[in-house]
């Protein structure tokens, strides 16, 4: 009997220490992550007067597979190829998911072209630039239809492509209003990166911010994670094309995305760390001040950059100055289950057993959540459940006074 007494007492002292220890080891992490360089072989995809879009795509995806290595130990970097080989659309999907990929990063470069019926030829526009990032979509406009088709039509250069996509047509817009009908369990965590990955772009790599997008693209439809496919510019665009055919403009566009990765990386885990960015100052320590200024000079001649840069920055200043006012108000820790360009009743049976379901909204997109902490760890408690209970998609986030804040 004393034994028993003993052995419980022990649990319970093991329970209290544990309870109270500093450290707080993260529910979920983010432990694999597949890198998909897109096209590659018999496949070039889209082209400018002097550089492929397959091997642009694939120097910036082992620039950020470096960059991953060589500063998140803890993450293990796959690759879909490494040389400039062809790869069927459904082998880069099969590797994801094989691997049991926490993310999934498919990177391409964009085309302004289209066919004139009347002319029987392709038009392309040189004057368009910018990064976009897409994600699984529920709608496909004529714009991004055009773009869906274009990164959909490697599988025309597959051997019998009609019985193994199942008589998927990538030219036929049929095929993708039935795509459309399946809906996407990840889109909540593909969003947030994917409007990581432009923030950081914009910022970093002083590109024209396109925006996130959704387009029906099979490679993400696929894969069974959150997944995005990044169109770092146009190669259509001579300025864009050189900027992004250098090594200079392939590094930043990589440092970009693995700064977007790292911060997502952090959010997910609900960590709150400080990095030696010492590559990075070395990296653009090699860039030269003409470099430097040039890109400036192209980001201001583009009005409509300059417009939501002004927007953003006097925004964050405003906040700023506010800064002292909300300080002393608490912070709430909340579980973000799911968002939609439309209203959901809080009563609605999409909720049935969620904990205090609540609604803000971001953007003009509504986003609801669940739960209300004080403590971040419990907060992170009722997200496994609730990912063990259908909302695979569920993370923690931090609001005050019905703002959403950074975890940090």
């Amino acid at each position: 009997m004393k034994k028993i007494i003993f052995i419980s007492s022990l649990f319970a002292v093991c329970f209290l220490v544990s309870s109270f220890s500093p450290k707080f080891k993260p529910f979920f992490s983010i432990k694999t992550v597949v890198i998909d360089a897109g096209h590659g072989g018999k496949d070039p995809g889209c082209h400018g007067s002097k550089h492929k879009e397959k091997d642009i795509a694939l120097s910036v995806a082992l620039k950020l597979g470096k960059y991953i290595e060589e500063n998140l130990k803890d993450v293990k970097v796959v690759y879909t190829r490494k040389t400039d080989v062809f790869l069927e659309l459904q082998q880069r999907a099969e590797i994801a998911n094989k691997a049991k990929a926490d993310l999934f990063i498919c990177i391409h470069c964009n085309s302004a072209c289209f066919r004139d019926k009347k002319l029987k030829k392709d038009i392309c526009r040189d004057e368009v630039s910018g990064a976009e990032t897409y994600v699984m979509g529920i709608k496909n406009e004529q714009g991004k239809l055009d773009v869906a088709k274009r990164e959909n039509s490697a599988i025309l250069l597959e051997d019998n492509y009609v019985q193994k996509y199942d008589g998927f047509d990538p030219n036929s817009d049929e095929s993708y209003i039935i795509m459309s009908m399946f809906s996407d369990n990840y889109i909540e965590q593909s969003l947030n990166f994917a409007s990581k990955v432009q923030k950081q772009f914009a910022s970093k790599a002083s590109r024209i911010d396109k925006g996130v997008k959704r387009a029906s693209l099979w490679v993400l439809w696929r894969t069974y994670m959150p997944s995005v496919l990044t169109e770092l510019g146009f190669l259509t665009n001579p300025k864009e094309e050189q900027f992004l055919g250098s090594s200079k403009g392939q590094d930043y566009m990589a440092t970009s995305l693995f700064r977007a990765f790292r911060e997502y990386k952090d959010e997910i885990e609900g960590t709150v760390k400080k990095y030696d960015d010492s590559f990075e100052k070395q990296q653009r320590f090699k860039f030269s001040i003409e470099d430097s200024l040039e890109l400036v000079q192209e980001t201001k001649a583009k009005t409509i950059v300059s417009k939501d840069s002004l927007f953003v920055d006097l925004k964050n200043t405003k906040d700023e100055k506010n800064d002292e006012k909300v300080s002393n108000l608490a912070v709430i820790y909340k579980v973000q289950i799911t968002s939609s360009e439309k209203q959901i009743p809080l009563n609605s049976d999409k909720f049935n057993g969620v904990e205090k379901p609540a609604e803000y909204i971001d953007k003009g997109i509504y986003k609801y959540t669940a739960g209300e902490f004080k403590s971040q760890i419990d907060a992170s408690r009722l997200q496994a459940i609730l990912r063990k209970n259908g909302f695979k998609d569920a993370f923690v986030i931090a609001m005050q006074d019905g703002r959403r804040i950074p975890l940090k």
